[in-house]
């Protein structure tokens, strides 16, 4: 069988050459030049072009090929060397100005030595963006670029667990855009998806590096406050996102006002898991709206209390 294969290559050596020459992946075979050391043997022309390195690499080692990337060339040397050690084909993803996903093949001679690695890498970039692309649709909300549903409750039963550690409590701001219909209806849906938009930009500014904003669906926003000092400084950010939403809106030609009403909830007081803390903080925005909009309320089991501006609106002030 061997001396078959022998044969094969020797009548077909023009074709092989072509074959590596012209294949989309790169090919990179190495020689095994002792402990740790691997010298370039073979690179075809797409490794060539990726991997920016000529025909004058052949005989070097690959810290001398990377001398001026010692980094590189310690991953590849690792990699090479774990492939002889193992004696089996050995993957790997290296992320540079591609991402390359390489399969190293020992070749072992009749005596069982590894006189040589052949690697082959292909370039998976556009693969990786699309599954980075997938992923992020997966937890983010496509119009605002916002958390959604999924990411907000993952990182809430994540800061909950912290919680319990640092012992510092948490705050959730349930929020819902007051008469937001109004927008789409007297507007059309295109500027309420812009309006959309700057209202997550807005809450955005009133935040912490640390906080989490999460669109819910529609016009309701979650924001997470890991960490709060206390009560009273939950309050002071729900006041700021109040004002800022009270603030004149202009998209394109509309100027008009909008409001905001929030319900807030805190952990552990108001709840002992995440669902009931989204729920209480949920029962909370509700108390707000029915008592007029444009404010915030604070969840408590047997009393409510409210705070801010009350009479939500939205005032038309004509168009240019």
């Amino acid at each position: 069988m061997r001396k078959d294969v022998t044969e094969l290559i020797e009548r077909h050596t023009d074709v092989l050459s072509w074959f590596f020459d012209h294949a989309a992946d790169m090919v990179f075979l190495m020689e095994v030049a002792g402990f740790r050391q691997f010298r370039y043997v073979f690179i075809n022309r797409e490794a060539m072009k990726v991997a920016r390195i000529s025909e004058s690499a052949y005989g070097k080692r690959i810290d001398e090929v990377y001398a001026d990337d010692p980094k590189k060339a310690e991953l590849l040397i690792s990699k090479y060397q774990e492939a002889v050690e193992v004696g089996k084909p050995v993957s790997f993803v290296s992320i540079d100005e591609i991402c390359g996903e390489s399969v190293l093949t020992p070749i072992i001679n009749s005596d069982g030595v590894c006189t040589h690695v052949l690697s082959l890498t292909r370039d998976v970039t556009e693969r990786k963006r699309l599954e980075e692309k997938l992923q992020f649709m997966a937890y983010h909300d496509t119009l605002t670029g916002l958390p959604n549903r999924r990411l907000f409750e993952e990182r809430l039963s994540q800061v909950m667990t912290q919680t319990v550690k640092t012992g510092l409590p948490l705050a959730i701001l349930y929020l819902d855009c007051d008469l937001f219909k109004e927008i789409n209806d007297s507007m059309g849906h295109e500027i309420g998806d812009q309006f959309l938009q700057e209202f997550a930009n807005r809450l955005q500014c009133c935040v912490r590096s640390s906080d989490t904003i999460a669109r819910m669906g529609g016009d309701e926003f979650m924001i997470l406050l890991p960490a709060v000092a206390n009560q009273g400084e939950a309050i002071v950010l729900t006041q700021r996102i109040l004002d800022s939403v009270r603030r004149p809106w202009k998209i394109r030609q509309h100027t008009f006002t909008a409001s905001v009403s929030i319900g807030v909830a805190l952990y552990p007081e108001h709840g002992s898991t995440g669902e009931l803390l989204m729920r209480h903080a949920d029962i909370a925005l509700y108390q707000a709206k029915s008592q007029g909009r444009n404010q915030y309320t604070l969840f408590c089991p047997s009393t409510i209390h409210a705070g801010g501006r009350t009479g939500g609106h939205l005032l038309l002030n004509g168009s240019e």
